[in-house]
């Protein structure tokens, strides 16, 4: 495990494949990385109902996968106001809250103490919870809604890839600031299907900074009002972290208040 994250990190920093190593026939064919993103908002919705929204509430919980049986380990919610506004919490059962998101250009952040002995992995310190954090996690949701790209300092089709068994093109995203990230959005119907990450931590304080790739899924996807969203967000760890997309509002009055630091 710790040596495929680390290939990952690889392959996010600099790795630029043509294809993946797979069994079956790669398909061919050339296309455009703002072809499949405007693919991806039609498959979605529609690039209009993207731009329209307003604010976003959603909900729900969050579990340990083990083989067939998902144990409960908390609840979040997330919050979306356009045009720049979003927080992600997540609270652990028992062990308390973190959350992370923008307030526009404006990163709010609150780690919850480190629980080793409940689901943290032993690196990075405060905050995690099988190997990822909240800021993870609220980047995967903004990249759903996300619809206007111009800022991104470069977006690259990379490669093909197998995801689930379905081919996908490998889009990878470069921001102006901060480490880049791999979406591959399915070639058949443009659903965005998986996202890999970075997350950088360090042991100690006075060590190197070290690096390991987050992989998440987006599975299950069903239209939900205006969109159309992922029932489930599960990040690929040893045992998987869960998270079930059930209760979503839209255009309901949101106060800034509720972003807060």
């Amino acid at each position: 495990m710790r040596r495929t994250a680390f290939l990952l990190a690889l392959f996010l920093l600099c790795i630029e494949p043509n294809t993946s190593a797979q069994k079956t026939a790669e398909p061919t064919g050339g296309i455009s990385p703002a072809k499949i993103f405007e693919g991806y908002l039609s498959a979605t919705g529609g690039a209009k109902a993207h731009k329209e929204l307003t604010t976003l509430n959603a909900s729900g919980s969050f579990g340990v996968s083990s083989y067939t049986v998902t144990h409960p380990a908390g609840a979040y919610t997330f919050l979306y106001k356009a045009p720049a506004k979003d927080i992600f919490e997540m609270q652990v059962t028992s062990h308390g809250t973190s959350w992370a998101g923008r307030r526009d250009d404006h990163l709010i952040r609150r780690l919850a103490p480190e629980e080793p002995g409940f689901m943290g992995i032993g690196v990075g310190g405060a905050g995690f919870i099988k190997g990822t954090i909240a800021e993870n996690v609220e980047r995967c949701l903004m990249s759903l809604l996300e619809w206007d790209i111009r800022n991104y300092k470069n977006i690259e089709l990379i490669g093909r890839a197998q995801v689930d068994r379905r081919w996908a093109y490998a889009l990878r995203f470069t921001p102006q600031q901060g480490d880049p990230q791999v979406r591959y959005y399915d070639m058949e119907n443009f659903l965005m299907v998986r996202m890999d990450q970075l997350q950088r931590y360090r042991m100690a304080k006075d060590l190197p900074e070290k690096a390991y790739a987050v992989v998440t899924y987006f599975r299950n996807y069903r239209q939900l009002g205006a969109l159309k969203l992922p029932q489930e967000i599960v990040i690929s760890h040893d045992p998987e972290l869960v998270f079930q997309f059930t209760h979503v509002k839209y255009s309901e009055e949101i106060p800034d208040s509720a972003f807060h630091d």
